[in-house]
C-alpha cells in the first residue's frame, strides 16, 4: 500500500532525527509513484511542523490531501500537525480516519487518542465509528491505556481478545506494573517496608524478568526493568534485564551503559554479576571489541 510505505519512511527519518535535506534525499527512493506536486506540498509541510509553523504545515499538507484524498499517512499527519497546535477537535476526525484505515497501526491509534485525551474524552465517544471488532485495536487501545497508567481501561480492551498470546502477555505486564505502582506509593508512605518484604519484591520481579527473557518480549522486558529500576535502583540484576533488553533490540551501545552501572552495583559474587559479565562479553562482541570483554571472561572463570 502506497500510504504506508510512506508511513514507515516518515518513522524512520522523524525517529532518527534527520535534517530536511536528508529527508528529500529518502524520498527519492521511495515515492517515484507519487506527483511532483505531491510530494513537494507533503515534504514542505513536515518541515514547516518540524520548526513548529504549523498554520503554514497545515495548509501544505491540505495541499497534498487534494492529490491523495485517501491516503491515511496523510490524515495521521493532519492530526498530528493540528495536535501540535493545540487544535485537538479539528485533529480528531482526521486521526479517526487514518485509524479505521488501519487499526492495527498503533501511531494512528496514540494520535486519536491524544486528541481527545486534552477534550476529556476517551474511545468509547466514538464507539460507533471505531472497528472495535478488530482484535488488533483491542490491542492497541490496551497499548495505549497502559501507556497512560489507566490499567483498568487497558483490562477492559484485553477481555474481548484474551485468547490471543499477545493480550495474555499484555495482561501479565499490566499484573507487574500495578505490583510496582502499589510498592511505589507504599514506598512513598512508609519509606519503604521491611526488608524482607523488600526482597520479596525483588526476588518476584526477577522471576518475572526470567519469564520474559525466556520468551524473548524484549520490549516488555526493556518497560518492566525501567519500572523495576524505578523501585530498586540499587539491584544489579534489574541493570542487567534492561542492557540484555535493549542489546536484543539493537542498541549494543545502551545496553553498555547498563550494563556498566550495573556493575557498579555489584558487592560480591552472585549469580546477577555473573549475567552481567556475560552480556558485557556479548556486548563488547556486537560492538566489534571483544578485547574489552576479556576481563569478564577471567572473572567468570575464577568465580568473582
Amino acid at each position: 500500500m502506497k500510504g504506508q510505505n510512506i508511513f514507515w519512511v516518515l518513522l524512520l527519518m522523524l525517529g532518527a532525527g534527520m535534517t530536511y535535506g536528508q529527508e528529500e534525499g529518502t524520498a527519492e527512493l521511495f515515492t517515484e509513484s507519487y506527483t511532483d506536486q505531491f510530494q513537494e506540498a507533503f515534504f514542505e509541510a513536515l518541515k514547516q511542523k518540524g520548526i513548529e509553523n504549523y498554520d503554514r504545515s497545515e495548509a501544505l499538507m491540505l495541499e497534498a490531501k487534494k492529490f491523495e484524498p485517501d491516503n491515511p499517512v496523510v490524515d495521521y499527519e493532519l492530526a498530528r500537525i493540528l495536535n501540535l497546535a493545540k487544535a485537538y477537535r479539528r485533529a480528531t476526525p482526521y486521526a479517526l480516519r487514518a485509524l479505521q484505515s488501519d487499526p492495527s497501526e498503533y501511531w494512528y491509534v496514540d494520535t486519536f487518542m491524544k486528541s481527545l485525551k486534552p477534550q476529556s474524552m476517551n474511545h468509547e465517544a466514538f464507539a460507533s465509528e471505531l472497528p472495535l471488532e478488530e482484535p488488533a485495536l483491542r490491542l492497541n487501545l490496551a497499548r495505549w491505556y497502559v501507556s497512560e497508567g489507566l490499567y483498568e481501561k487497558a483490562k477492559a480492551q484485553l477481555t474481548p481478545v484474551s485468547n490471543l498470546e499477545e493480550a495474555r502477555w499484555l495482561a501479565e505486564e499490566i499484573i507487574v506494573l500495578e505490583s510496582i505502582k502499589e510498592q511505589q506509593a507504599t514506598t512513598a508512605q512508609h519509606k519503604g517496608s521491611g526488608p524482607s518484604e523488600d526482597r520479596q519484591t525483588v526476588a518476584s520481579l526477577e522471576t518475572r524478568m526470567e519469564a520474559l527473557i525466556t520468551s524473548e518480549n524484549w520490549k516488555a522486558l526493556e518497560d518492566e526493568s525501567a519500572q523495576a529500576l524505578e523501585l530498586f535502583p540499587l539491584q544489579p540484576y534489574f541493570y542487567y534485564s534492561q542492557g540484555l533488553a535493549v542489546l536484543r533490540q539493537g542498541r549494543p551501545e545502551e545496553a553498555l551503559d547498563y550494563l556498566k552501572e550495573g556493575e557498579g552495583f555489584i558487592l560480591e559474587p552472585s549469580e546477577s554479576a555473573q549475567k552481567i559479565y556475560r552480556t558485557l562479553i556479548e556486548t563488547y562482541s556486537v560492538l566489534g571489541t571483544p578485547e574489552k570483554g576479556k576481563k569478564y571472561e577471567d572473572k567468570l572463570k575464577s568465580g568473582l
